[in-house]
């Protein structure tokens, strides 16, 4: 049976203050069983939203750790694990698996490359200092290996998270040129988000 709120908000509320429920909901996040890993996940996914330092600080590495398994369960975890903890890395620990973080945008799947360009805003935000790399990675995605059909459902997200960064941006021109690119993409998603950011943003752009 899917996972209530009602139960994730009991486990969040659990694993916040003992540490045994919290290592068992990462340790769920690698089981075989499908609703034993999608309610760790969901549980942590939510106590990183109202506490990220409680995941940072003890279990960072194992979760950092899940980037380089072959399955795109794991690292779709991963991205939104550490997206979140990136709130409370004092540690500048992100800046470790940055590249690797990243490089996803070029996976072989599509969901891994779709999760990290929505991502990259909360990132972002984060990481004052990645900033500019973080948006010259998002507007190259043209440069990955995927059909130009992938490529346009990977850039539907990136809009969507440069969108939310766009004030902070300092190269807004470069922004611009890579969403006009896809006013005429094949995907319907990234035409509607192309069009909807452009409407939004070229007037008052700078």
């Amino acid at each position: 049976m899917k996972p209530t709120k009602t139960e994730i908000a009991a486990l969040v509320t659990q694993s916040t203050t003992d540490d045994g429920k919290l290592a068992e909901l990462v340790a769920g996040l690698s089981s075989k069983d499908l609703i034993t890993k999608q309610r760790s996940f969901l549980s942590l996914q939510k106590l990183v939203e109202g506490n990220p330092a409680r995941l940072y600080q003890r279990h960072w590495y194992s979760i950092a750790a899940m980037l380089d398994h072959s399955g795109v369960d794991a690292k779709y975890i991963a991205i939104y694990l550490l997206a979140g903890m990136t709130a409370a890395d004092a540690d500048d620990r992100f800046d470790e698996v940055f590249y690797k973080y990243f490089s996803l945008l070029d996976d072989n799947t599509l969901i891994a490359p779709m999760h990290v360009a929505l991502n990259a805003a909360a990132v972002h935000k984060a990481k004052p200092e990645l900033r500019e790399d973080i948006v010259k990675l998002l507007i190259s995605i043209d440069k990955t290996h995927h059909t130009p059909a992938r490529k346009a459902l990977i850039a539907a997200y990136a809009i969507e998270s440069l969108d939310k960064i766009f004030d902070d941006v300092e190269d807004k021109a470069a922004v611009l040129e890579f969403v006009r690119g896809y006013v005429k993409a094949p995907s319907p998603k990234a035409r509607t988000m192309a069009k909807a950011f452009l409407k939004k943003r070229e007037k008052t752009a700078v």
